[in-house]
């Protein structure tokens, strides 16, 4: 008898120290008895939860890719950076322009593909100033991102440097009332 009383002294012991761990994870989390339920299964597996790829708590340990990775460095590489104005994006595209200008002495022009291909080197000089896939021109546009607005390129006069870039504004249609438009040279008037 006195063996099974040494026994039952340490077996009730851990069965109170149970319960107090388990009414204590109960009154924790708030959920009562349906949760402390669920969280007794999860233990001993019989309860599969899923992870949500989507959750932004998994994610905000993630890396962010680097847009510039594997692209040569390049006039349009930083249009790339992801806390640009559109000021400092069309100031970007246009001393790209420029610079273009200045060494083929004739703006790119015709369509969207026509334009693409001469900054890829299909000029008169066969000067390469982007790859034809740059991640800025891979839309109808120099856009940052394909789901952000774009500057579309208007050439006045393509052996004088005349052009106007239109950043299309937050409704990403271009010829609207919300665009920017800058003109170089600046002073540059239409009659």
């Amino acid at each position: 008898m006195s063996r099974i009383k040494r026994l039952l002294r340490p077996i009730l012991f851990g069965l109170i120290v149970l319960l107090a761990v388990l009414f204590g994870l109960m009154l924790g989390k708030g959920g009562g008895i349906a949760e402390l339920w669920t969280d007794v299964q999860s233990l001993f597996g019989r309860e599969k939860y899923q992870l949500d790829p989507n959750d932004p708590v998994l994610k905000a340990g993630l890396p962010r890719p680097d847009p510039l990775a594997g692209i040569p460095n390049g006039p349009l590489n930083e249009l790339l950076r992801p806390d640009l104005t559109p000021e400092q994006q069309t100031q970007i595209v246009g001393q790209m322009l420029m610079d273009y200008w200045t060494n083929v002495r004739s703006l790119p022009n015709g369509t969207w593909e026509e334009i693409r291909e001469q900054l890829a080197g299909k000029n008169k000089k066969d000067l390469a100033f982007v790859p034809k896939e740059h991640p800025a021109m891979t839309t109808n546009t120099f856009r940052r991102k394909p789901d952000e607005p774009g500057i579309h390129l208007h050439v006045i006069s393509s052996s004088g440097c005349a052009f106007q870039l239109i950043y299309e504004g937050p409704d990403k249609q271009p010829f609207t009332d919300d665009d920017q438009i800058r003109n170089y040279p600046p002073d540059l008037v239409f009659k």
